[in-house]
Order: structure tokens, then sequence, then C-alpha cells
């Protein structure tokens, strides 16, 4: 609040409260206000006490994962140790490929040539404009005067 809102309500409370009243006024608004920001501080340190605590068992659980976690050596050796058995399935690889020679002559007959370019087809004729329907006749349903009722002969 600036000095200037701080004189209004000073003057507001010295009318409304009487020169008598506005001290042990004034001490009781202090005295909630300390109230209240005792409030205040003790749920703010619970809550970081809270906070504090999870991220305590979060990183004693992101040790956990990391012991039980094979390190970039051991999975190495791991693949080392797979394709070294692979390559013993299968045998030793070919010494020479036909494909490491660049200078090689094309195979006889290479690919096949590309078909000619074939003529593009026609466009769809346009179907035929379709012809509007009748607009159907009245049902009546403006509003007519009715005729007189008729009585029933009593008999």
């Amino acid at each position: 609040m600036s000095f200037t809102e701080t004189l209004v309500i000073l003057v507001v409370a010295m009318i409304v409260l009487g020169p008598k009243k506005l001290p042990s006024a004034a001490r009781k608004v202090g005295h909630w206000m300390g109230m209240l920001r005792r409030a205040s501080d003790e749920f703010k340190r619970q809550v970081m006490s809270m906070d504090q605590q999870l991220d305590d068992r979060l990183n004693a659980a992101a040790g956990d994962l990391d012991a039980l976690a094979p390190t970039d050596e051991e999975l190495a050796k791991q693949v080392n140790d797979t394709l070294d058995e692979v390559e013993a399935a299968l045998g030793a690889p070919p010494d020479h490929s036909p494909d490491d020679d660049w200078d090689a002559e094309p195979v006889p007959g290479g690919l096949p040539p590309d078909p000619p370019p074939s003529a593009p087809e026609p466009p769809e004729p346009a179907p035929p404009p379709r012809e509007e329907a009748p607009r159907p006749r009245s049902l009546g349903l403006s509003p007519t005067p009715k005729a007189p009722a008729k009585e029933a002969p009593r008999g």
C-alpha cells in the first residue's frame, strides 16, 4: 500500500472508531495479523518439509534403479559377445562381395526398359443435369374458417 492509501484508511478508522477505541482496535488487528502470519509460515514450513521428504525418497529410488541397470561398458560387452556368437553360428562372412567392385560391368540384359507412356484417358462425361421435382401443392395447413358443426338428430 502506498502512503496515501494508508493515510486514508487511518483517517476513516479515526472517524468511525473515535480516538478512545482506535488503540484497542489497532492492537486486535495486529494480534490477528500476527496469528495469520504465523499460521502461514507454519503451512509453508510443512509443505517444504513434505517436498524435501519426497525429493529424498525419489533420489533414493533413482539410486536403487541405477544400481540395477547395467553400465554402458557391460552393455557393450554383452552386445559384442552376442555378435561373436551369431558370427560363429553363421560362419565367417565372405571375404569379397560383388558390391565391393565399383568398376564392375553391368549385368547383361540390365533392367527392362521403361514402358512407353500411355495416352491419357479421356475425361468422364459430365452427368446429365438433374430435373427438378415438381413442387408439392398446399397441404391445407393454412388457417381457414370452420364450417358450423351439424347437430346429430335426436331420436
